[in-house]
């Protein structure tokens, strides 16, 4: 997987709120899926998130293309400022859960 970004454990994806039975309310998932509809961008990187917690599975690099993660805002010279990854690393920061998911996607647009 060299090059694509760590992945990141299906425990990881539940704690952000990413769950077999759905994104969980109030959860950084749930932020996370509030904040791409609302800007348009991000949104195939929360799918990815939503599709991999709902089948009980962990995510990787090879999950995720370039165009989807600097649409994020997770990009190869960082997460950019006012961004989907941006308010991700700021609920994650808040609500103390997720921190695995958040390095994930931080690895993984830096590095895929």
């Amino acid at each position: 997987m060299s090059g694509q970004g760590k992945g990141t454990r299906h425990s990881d994806l539940s704690h952000a709120g990413y769950t077999s039975s759905g994104i969980v309310k109030d959860s950084v998932g749930a932020a996370m899926m509030s904040h791409a509809d609302r800007s348009g961008s991000g949104k195939d990187v929360v799918s990815a998130l939503q599709s991999a917690g709902a089948r009980d599975q962990s995510i990787s690099g090879s999950d995720m293309n370039r165009s989807d993660l600097d649409s994020a805002g997770l990009t190869r010279s960082g997460v950019t400022k006012g961004s989907g990854g941006a308010n991700m690393m700021s609920n994650v920061d808040k609500s103390e859960s997720g921190d695995g998911m958040k390095a994930c996607l931080q690895s993984m647009g830096a590095k895929k």
